[in-house]
């Protein structure tokens, strides 16, 4: 018999490209049995599909949950914000509010100016890059979105201008050798180069990063970095004050207001000064319930030291990543950042490494625990929560193991 949840995704993609809205939301095939297709609710770090079953949930709604579902304090604040209005005429003095409270704790945050997404905050660095420079070619450097400038390398498939290749160089994320070679090559005609500070690999050093910053102050380009998902999760200020890196433009969203739509492209006021001069505005920038809600987001933040229990609970799982890898003979280990941790597979097999890490995830769903690849770790997450999980994950990991042997050859190679 189908499953709801089957037959509205089927009924989903006759009005709907995918069935969602969101790529990385899409259901894998591979994982037809056991992943869910939609998701009802959620609360702390709990969500419920349509068939009623409950998760650990350890994606997050692919990062932006940093304290968990319905976090009272936020919400409240959102209700209370509801009951003035949710947009006006003219700007909102809260806009104001939280303009100083990240000034106060972004390293580089002389001036603020809000958006709804990343890709928004992402896009609107960049041509503030090239309004200052005077210059049109960029270099990116990992996910920054949509927009046609971070979507050149699927032209024209994907309705983007060919031309743009002329104006666009991607540098492999980590390639400190291509880096310099690219901007030596064409720093004459950079406004700037855009990249994401961390890319939730083993590299935790913040060495690329930190070497993109020396090369482009050596050649007068203006580095922009891409905090959308590192912002307030590795650190309260992002991963310029993690790794103790000042970017001269830097775009934050998704862990700033716990699930609301909200960004915010912050920077030196000699580049923001920029928008003095030309236009680059939406209606719905200072929308005032997201307001609201980063401003309670980021004040329990503030109040609760929760990047320290985001820490905690990520070192507890890791931990436990490595005593059940040993204790089922395993070769892999714990790698990665507590927030964002995964366990490696390690063996010189690699494609029995993908097989394996394959078939856990669809345990892992069998189990109860959402994540896919990377284990986000959010405020409600408690102690119990990461034990539990680590119980469910060596029974996965069990069956996983039998599941490799009896369906290897029927196991097709996955692609994240």
């Amino acid at each position: 018999m189908m499953k709801p949840s089957d037959k509205h995704f089927q009924e989903a993609l006759k009005l709907i490209p995918w069935g969602t809205q969101t790529n990385a939301k899409r259901p894998y095939p591979a994982f037809d049995e056991t992943m869910p297709k939609f998701i009802v609710r959620g609360k702390g770090c709990r969500i419920w599909d349509m068939e009623g079953k409950e998760y650990i949930d350890y994606r997050l709604a692919l990062g932006p949950v940093t304290l968990g579902y319905c976090y009272d304090e936020v919400d409240n604040a959102v209700r209370e914000q509801m009951k003035n209005g949710v947009l006006f005429s003219m700007a909102s003095p809260l806009e104001l509010d939280l303009a100083r409270m990240l000034h106060d704790i972004i390293p580089n945050a002389e001036m603020v100016r809000f958006m709804k997404t990343g890709e928004d905050a992402n896009l609107s660095n960049v041509r503030i890059a090239r309004a200052h420079t005077k210059r049109e070619m960029i270099l990116t450097s990992g996910y920054h979105g949509y927009p046609d400038w971070f979507a050149v390398g699927e032209s024209p498939d994907n309705g983007v201008p060919l031309m743009l290749r002329d104006y666009v160089q991607e540098i492999p994320w980590g390639n400190m050798e291509m880096a310099e070679k690219l901007i030596r090559k064409y720093n004459e005609r950079l406004a700037c180069v855009i990249s994401i500070p961390y890319d939730m690999n083993e590299d935790t050093s913040g060495a690329y990063v930190k070497h993109l910053r020396k090369l482009t102050e050596e050649y007068g380009i203006l580095l922009i970095l891409d905090e959308v998902w590192t912002g307030f999760r590795l650190a309260l200020g992002g991963a310029q004050e993690y790794f103790g890196v000042k970017a001269d433009l830097a775009s934050y969203a998704k862990a700033m207001a716990n699930g609301y739509p909200l960004s915010a492209y912050v920077g030196k006021s000699r580049y923001l000064s920029e928008l003095n001069h030309f236009k680059m505005t939406t209606t719905y920038a200072g929308e005032t319930l997201s307001l609201a809600a980063a401003l309670a987001t980021i004040s329990v933040m503030k109040r609760e030291k929760v990047h320290d229990h985001l820490y905690r609970m990520g070192k507890r799982l890791m931990d436990g990543f490595n005593v059940l890898a040993k204790d089922l003979g395993i070769e892999a280990y714990a790698a990665g950042l507590p927030v964002s941790s995964f366990l490696k597979f390690n063996t010189p097999d690699k494609e029995y490494n993908a097989r394996l890490e394959y078939l856990w995830f669809r345990e892992l769903f069998r189990e109860g625990i959402f994540v896919i690849l990377r284990w986000f770790i959010s405020y409600s997450h408690k102690q119990e929560d990461i034990d539990q999980s680590l119980e469910r994950a060596r029974a996965a990991l069990k069956r996983a193991l039998d599941a490799e042997t009896r369906e290897r050859s029927s196991i097709k190679p996955f692609y994240w």
